[in-house]
């Protein structure tokens, strides 16, 4: 028979073990949306050429900035604030699927003039089909960000799922099967609108007609900065597109976009659950009363040994893995994938600075501080584009990095955050992440490289590899107090 500390002892590790297991589920249903953008990226690249990917990756670029305006601003406003759950969620509904809308309709107007400035004829009906899709995307993330509110995570994680695996399934089908770029369309539509389905059935929230309009303004006061500041930071980060869409030609910007996606795109498995995760677990200490310097020490060092880790798989690995799987041109973008691999790295700082700022209510600071970034990338942009494509990147790296060191004085002096911890902790994990990176570089150059096997089979050794001699760097980064599952609730 067991007896009382034997049974609480049990009971014990069975919470940890459930605990561990939800935490696993909920990073890889946030990240499974980045997993599958990545995959179909690849698919792409195999097969179509850069001047057709380049197509779909301009129109993308507008999307994006309807998609990011998306998921700020009232999405922020929901998740956060404090108030009458009924009058908060209608209203932002309302306010939140009126802007998916206008801007879905002002650039399916501009299809055809951003086709013809551009130079690219089947732009304009990309876009407009793309377009077509974000009111219904609209709603979904309404639904998200009421479940985020409500910390129904589990049903949260289950419908993030279940989207982007059927997308990437269908996509990927549609993609070996077509070899078209509308199959690219298909693949997001598929991810739109099963998201819809799902949110509709299983999720019990509603909402109705009411619209308070005192509530809006308090919205609209609360969004405005973080509205501008999004816009800003979609110019820091798609402005390279579109400065080489209009200067050079649409292969061009298809390889710039192609090493741009690749890094950013298995860089993004982490960071954008991370920024995600922050947000909601930095608007419960706001609503709680309670400091947020702890909770962004942990998050910084998750991050930071995270991204190091796959930032070094993409550098040691990049250039094998381009020339077994894809056409020769691409290999012309390994520069720019190696750039911005970096950049992730050095961007830490920038990735919790908007879920720190939204949860404080400093979002015109946000703004401010957004806008001096831009116009800094932007600048970067302008002179190295000249010297181009990896001069191009890496200039916006190293811009990168010194507004992430901005972000973090900015955190600490103007909301009196604590970040000295995330500063040590930045500084461990990097150091493990750089260690993680030499041995992972020794290993594949000196011995695995060295077989007399095929391509695709040394790939898979050398991942295979990369995963065992991670484990290690786990229980040291949990060891040195860098690494921890809490980070990945909410």
């Amino acid at each position: 028979m067991m007896n009382p500390v034997e049974g609480q002892n049990a009971s014990e590790r069975n919470s940890r073990a459930k605990s561990g297991g939800l935490a696993v589920f909920a990073f890889l249903s946030r990240s499974l949306q980045q997993i599958a953008a990545l995959v179909i990226t690849l698919l792409a690249a195999r097969f179509l050429l850069p001047v057709e990917y380049g197509v779909y990756t301009l129109s993308i670029v507008f999307v994006t900035l309807i998609q990011t305006m998306t998921y700020t601003g009232f999405y922020h406003f929901i998740v956060t604030q404090k108030g009458d759950e009924d009058a908060i969620l209608s209203t932002s509904f309302w306010m939140l699927t009126g802007l998916a809308f206008v801007g879905s309709a002002i650039f399916a107007v501009l299809s055809s003039p951003i086709s013809w400035l551009f130079e690219a004829p089947d732009l304009a009906r990309v876009l407009l089909l793309l377009c077509l899709l974000q009111p219904i995307a609209g709603i979904t993330a309404w639904y998200s960000a009421v479940l985020l509110r409500r910390q129904k995570m589990t049903l949260h994680f289950a419908i993030m799922f279940s989207q982007n695996a059927l997308a990437l399934i269908v996509g990927a089908i549609l993609l070996v099967t077509w070899q078209s770029i509308f199959a690219l369309v298909a693949f997001r539509a598929v991810r739109v609108l099963s998201a819809f389905v799902l949110y509709l059935v299983f999720s019990h929230d509603r909402p109705t007609l009411r619209f308070d309009t005192k509530l809006a303004r308090q919205a609209l006061g609360y969004s405005a900065s973080l509205y501008g500041s999004k816009f800003m930071n979609f110019l820091s980060r798609y402005g390279g597109d579109l400065i080489l869409g209009l200067v050079y030609s649409t292969a061009e910007s298809g390889l710039y976009r192609f090493g741009n996606r690749v890094a950013t795109g298995a860089t993004d498995i982490v960071t954008q659950p991370m920024s995600n995760f922050a947000l909601t677990q930095f608007g419960a200490c706001n609503r709680n009363d309670k400091p947020i310097g702890h909770a962004l020490e942990r998050f910084v060092g998750v991050t930071v040994l995270l991204i190091g880790a796959v930032s070094a798989v993409v550098l040691v690995l990049g250039e094998a893995v381009v020339s077994a799987f894809f056409r020769p041109e691409y290999l012309a973008a390994l520069g720019v994938t190696y750039a911005f691999a970096m950049r992730a790295l050095f961007g830490v700082g920038l990735h919790f600075l908007t879920p720190a700022l939204s949860a404080l209510d400093q979002t015109k600071v946000l703004f401010y501080f957004e806008t001096f970034l831009a116009i800094s990338i932007i600048t970067a942009i302008a002179v190295a584009a000249p010297f181009g494509l990896v001069t191009l990147a890496w200039a916006q790296a190293f811009t990168t990095l010194a507004a992430s060191v901005a972000a973090f004085i900015v955190m600490r002096r103007v909301t009196d955050v604590d970040v000295s911890g995330a500063c040590r902790a930045f500084i461990t994990a990097a150091i493990l992440a750089f260690i993680y990176g030499i041995f992972l570089y020794i290993t594949w150059t000196y011995f695995i490289s060295t077989l007399h096997l095929a391509e695709g089979l040394l790939i898979a050794i050398g991942i295979c590899a990369s995963f065992v001699s991670f484990l290690p760097l786990l229980a040291v980064g949990k060891k040195l107090r860098v690494f921890t599952l809490q980070v990945f609730s909410g």
